[in-house]
């Protein structure tokens, strides 16, 4: 543990050492603090790494992990993005190692997720077809709880993927009201 998460975890009222996905939540913030730090101090942006299937999971720490200023593989399934790599000639240890989130040790994300990637993005690929869960479950031949659950937590997540909504007490409200091409103001 680095210097700068103990003083973290020190520094926490009622801090709780034992709950990890807390500490791990911290030490996700922590690495986006270093990160915005350096591309900040360089005049740089942080390039997300977050792919389709973990962020329609909402597998990633809110404010942490899934910072960043660019997200150029959140549009791709974790198996698309392992064929990509190894297409692009990145060694297939690093392509086709087990994801992990590097919280705490041994952290494994298909544990996790209580699910492999296969499955899951084959389940994940039907959902956002709007298929039903039961024809998704038949297709891949699973037990229907299965489908439901990954449903249920997809949608459950939604928090996650979005900025928090603003309250619309002005005429013009930031989010709301300032999408509009530069063309038009």
């Amino acid at each position: 543990m680095t210097d700068v998460l103990k003083s973290f975890y020190q520094r926490i009222p009622a801090f709780d050492p034992v709950d990890r996905l807390c500490k791990g939540n911290i030490k996700a913030r922590t690495r986006m603090i270093f990160l915005y730090y350096y591309a900040n101090k360089q005049n740089r942006i942080v390039c997300g790494t977050s792919d389709k299937s973990e962020t329609m999971m909402g597998y990633f720490t809110k404010w942490g992990d899934a910072a960043a200023d660019i997200a150029p593989i959140i549009d791709l399934y974790k198996l698309q993005v392992r064929k990509l790599s190894c297409h692009l000639g990145i060694p297939e240890e690093l392509a086709l190692k087990p994801s992990t989130p590097a919280l705490w040790p041994n952290q494994l994300a298909e544990s996790e997720l209580e699910i492999n990637y296969e499955t899951l993005d084959l389940i994940l690929y039907g959902l956002e077809r709007f298929m039903k869960s039961k024809e998704i479950a038949n297709q891949l031949n699973l037990d229907l709880t299965i489908v439901d659950k990954i449903k249920k937590r997809w949608l459950s997540n939604e928090h996650k993927r979005r900025m928090p909504l603003p309250s619309k007490l002005g005429f013009r409200t930031v989010g709301n009201d300032f999408r509009l091409p530069r063309h038009t103001y």
